[in-house]
C-alpha cells in the first residue's frame, strides 16, 4: 500500500515539474540586476572602466546552452586623450542545477563575439573585452543566475526531488527524481 501511495505521488511529480520552467525573460531580468555594475581595471598608464547592462538571453539555440548579449559602456583613459565606445558581447555557457543550494549557474563561459561602437577602434578594445569576460565568467561561477523559492507548493517540491534541469529552446525546465 504504502508503494502504491509513494508511485503515485511520484507520478504527480512528474506532472508538476514537466510544467515548471525558468524562461529568458526571468533570467534577463536578474542578470540585468545583478551585473549592472560598474567594472574597473588599470594596467600601466592605461584604465578602464566599464558598466554592462542590457542583457538579452537566449535559451537552448544552442544544444545544452544559454547564449547571452550584453552592451558594455567603456570609457578608457589614455595617456593622450581618453576614449568613449560601446562593446557589444555575446557569450554562452552550460547552465547547471546544484541541489546542495537550489540554484541554477552558467559554467563553461565562452565569449563568442565582440563589437565596437566606433569601430575604427575594436582592436584596441578587445584586450578590455577579455577582461570583461573574465569579470562576467568569475561572478557568474560563484553566483546563481536563478535561486528557487522557499514558498509556494511546487517550488518547494521541485527544491525536494529536483535534481537537474533540461535545455529547452527558449526555457530551463526542472526535472523530478525521486
Amino acid at each position: 500500500m504504502r508503494l502504491a501511495v509513494w508511485a503515485i505521488l511520484v507520478g504527480l511529480l512528474g506532472g508538476c515539474a514537466a510544467s515548471y520552467s525558468v524562461t529568458e525573460s526571468e533570467l534577463e531580468g536578474y542578470l540585468n540586476r545583478q551585473l549592472k555594475q560598474e567594472h574597473q581595471s588599470r594596467e600601466g598608464p592605461l584604465g578602464a572602466k566599464m558598466v554592462l547592462s542590457d542583457m538579452q538571453v537566449t535559451i537552448g539555440q544552442q544544444p545544452d546552452k544559454v547564449a547571452i548579449s550584453a552592451r558594455s559602456e567603456m570609457a578608457l583613459t589614455t595617456p593622450i586623450f581618453p576614449l568613449r565606445a560601446n562593446l557589444d558581447l555575446t557569450f554562452s555557457a552550460t547552465p547547471w542545477y546544484n541541489p546542495d543550494d537550489h540554484s541554477i549557474y552558467l559554467k563553461h563561459l565562452e565569449l563568442d563575439e565582440v563589437r565596437a561602437t566606433p569601430k575604427e577602434i575594436e582592436q584596441v578594445l578587445i584586450p578590455f573585452s577579455r577582461e570583461a569576460m573574465q569579470f562576467i565568467s568569475l561572478f557568474l561561477q560563484n553566483q546563481p543566475i536563478y535561486t528557487l523559492d522557499d514558498k509556494g507548493w511546487q517550488q518547494d517540491l521541485l527544491r525536494q526531488f529536483g535534481k537537474e534541469i533540461q535545455v529547452k529552446p527558449g526555457k530551463l525546465t526542472f526535472v523530478l527524481q525521486p
